[in-house]
């Protein structure tokens, strides 16, 4: 079987209004710096702007309720060469009957436009809290005789549970049928109280709240990369700058930050390639 390959994508909101809201840069300095920092594509909602990213991949987002046109967001983000949609799902108050028949939807949509999706765990959506999401996840399975294909975000479910360090990837691998049912990851590194932490201190030095976070992605990756596909991993290091803002005043250079992660995500990869449970 080919290698399986990792496809990380720059979010557009860790350069937003970056470095500052009155030197922001321009579209075509922030595809270069995406380019150069070694990512292999760009994860934004569908924008013109996008048709000058060149050579990098497309990985869509946008935020989809009831009585929206849900065919729009498909269409526009499959006109722009995207390879899947990511799809933030209601409210968080959103009753489970409407969000599964919005998702049955949504499937039939993915099907006649030809773009994959998957459903993000996201805070002040319907899937912010492991309950509500497993408890769609099954009403999908048991309806549609499918699985409700997923982006799986851990770093809101590990603020829900106030994870301790050393815990992450015990308690987040768990329901294993999420886990199982991703196929989009968002790894922001986390910890059980803030679901973004600086990754480099002022010093440029990797956090050591980073490296907590470090373990939790070296054992996803290892759990990925011994899965029996050859269909790329998609996962966007989403470490977001402004508007809004997950960081706080203390915390150091946005980009820089999200630079580092890349470059940790990729060392990982490469050494559970040789792991002796790769396939």
């Amino acid at each position: 079987m080919p290698a399986r390959p990792l496809w990380l994508f720059a979010t557009l909101w860790s350069l937003r209004q970056y470095p500052t809201a009155k030197r922001e840069w321009t579209w075509e300095r922030k595809f270069r710096a995406i380019r150069d920092a070694g990512f292999d594509g760009v994860f934004s909602p569908p924008r013109p702007e996008l048709s000058q990213r060149g050579d990098l991949r497309y990985l869509a987002v946008t935020s989809l309720s009831p009585g929206m046109d849900l065919a729009a967001p498909f269409r526009a983000a499959k006109d722009l060469g995207a390879v899947a949609i990511d799809i933030q799902l209601g409210d968080y108050d959103s009753p489970l009957a409407d969000m599964l028949d919005l998702a049955r939807t949504l499937a039939g949509v993915s099907r006649d436009v030809g773009l994959p999706f998957a459903i993000e765990t996201h805070r002040d959506t319907f899937t912010e809290t492991p309950e509500a999401t497993v408890a769609l996840a099954r009403a999908f399975q048991r309806r549609t005789r499918s699985r409700l294909p997923l982006c799986l975000d851990h770093s809101h479910f590990a603020i829900v549970r106030h994870l301790a360090p050393g815990t992450f990837w015990e308690r987040l691998r768990e329901p294993e049928e999420l886990l199982a049912a991703a196929t989009q990851f968002h790894l922001r590194p986390f910890n059980g109280h803030h679901c973004q932490i600086p990754v480099l201190d002022a010093r440029g030095r990797r956090t050591p709240e980073y490296r907590d976070w470090l373990g939790y992605a070296a054992s996803l990756l290892q759990h990925l990369r011994a899965q029996p596909t050859a269909e790329p991993v998609l996962a966007v290091p989403e470490i977001g700058h402004a508007a809004p803002s997950y960081g706080l005043s203390c915390f150091s250079d946005t980009w820089a930050d999200v630079s580092a992660v890349e470059r940790d995500l990729r060392a990982l990869w490469r050494a559970n390639a040789s792991s002796p449970s790769t396939p």
